[in-house]
């Protein structure tokens, strides 16, 4: 099996950046600080994990790629409307509002499944295929 070092992604614009540890991962997410929404990629055990700053919720987006297959939070199933953020820094995207969470418990999610390459129980998923 080959072992990959995970990496953040910031922007289209700049090579992603290696990330060893939990707390690496958190030093840099602390250091964003975005004047608009934006989600960043997180790489890692196999799969891309989207997570949205710059604003008090968030959202984080399981996209396993070999299967196809990806899990999105679930805040307030009820709500209703689209929040809208650029994904990477540049493509405008629009996700359900129903599916933010508090940024903090966001966080806590992705330090999570960095940490242990599953996802966290802690919280409602959505499944879905593409």
């Amino acid at each position: 099996m080959i072992m990959t070092i995970p990496t953040l992604q910031l922007s289209e614009a700049i090579p992603p950046v290696e990330v060893r540890t939990g707390e690496q991962l958190d030093q840099l997410l602390d250091q964003l600080r975005p004047d608009s929404p934006i989600a960043v990629v997180l790489h890692a055990h196999g799969c891309q994990a989207h997570i949205l700053l710059g604003l008090k919720e968030s959202f984080v987006y399981l996209d396993e790629v070999a299967p196809k297959r990806y899990f999105i939070t679930i805040g307030d199933s009820g709500a209703n409307g689209v929040i809208g953020f650029h994904l990477l820094g540049q493509h405008h995207t629009e996700f359900e509002q129903r599916h933010l969470i508090p940024s903090t418990t966001a966080r806590r999610v992705l330090r999570e499944f960095f940490d242990t390459g599953r996802r966290p129980e802690s919280v409602q998923w959505e499944e879905g295929w593409y």
